[in-house]
């Protein structure tokens, strides 16, 4: 559902704006001191399964990170 919404933001601003400005999502899930961890993620300087691993994932969040996945 959070995808689907967030998506449907995303095409609405698109329609809304002729230059939207940068849009960006945040995990509450994961704490600030593993930052670094999403940041280099998201440059490809990690894989996903070194990223969950450092942001310690399935200790510090009992939800599946499959149904995050797509956010």
């Amino acid at each position: 559902i959070q995808a689907k919404l967030i998506k449907q933001i995303y095409k609405d601003r698109q329609r809304l704006f002729a230059s939207p400005p940068p849009m960006s999502i945040g995990l509450e899930q994961v704490q600030r001191q593993f930052q670094p961890a999403l940041d280099d993620f998201v440059l490809g300087k990690i894989s996903e399964s070194e990223m969950l691993k450092q942001v310690d994932w399935e200790k510090r969040w009992f939800w599946s990170y499959e149904g995050y996945k797509p956010v």
